[in-house]
């Protein structure tokens, strides 16, 4: 059995999942698992991706250009400095609501700067 830890965790009403970095025989890879539900037909759906390399899934993440506007609950403290770099370059205007900019900015800053066991899986 490899090892796994959390490495990233995101969410919203229609989609989100856990990234965990695994390790087996000294190799590490990453493994999202995630859903995704439509509430038009009270769908629920549940997948299993592998990648290679957190830069792998966070090239398939930053497909949808409103990744920013997730809930994020953790980031793993070895991306925390490359996600508030993604940050600085978003347009939090897409959304003209003001509360709406600031809740989801507020959660980010939370969550990068949470300590390492906030939110650890057991």
């Amino acid at each position: 059995m490899a090892a796994k830890e959390l490495y990233f965790d995101i969410s919203s009403a229609q989609t989100g999942g856990s990234l965990f970095r695994t390790e087996k025989d000294g190799k590490v890879s990453f493994y999202y698992n995630y859903s995704t539900y439509d509430e038009n037909k009270d769908d629920l759906k549940v997948f299993e991706t592998y990648y290679d390399s957190f830069d792998a899934f966070w090239k398939e993440l930053f497909k949808n250009k409103e990744w920013f506007y997730l809930h994020p609950l953790f980031v793993h403290p070895e991306q925390r400095d490359f996600i508030r770099q993604q940050l600085k370059t978003v347009n939090w205007n897409i959304y003209p609501n003001k509360k709406w900019q600031d809740s989801h900015q507020r959660q980010w800053t939370k969550v990068l700067s949470a300590p390492v066991n906030y939110y650890r899986s057991h």
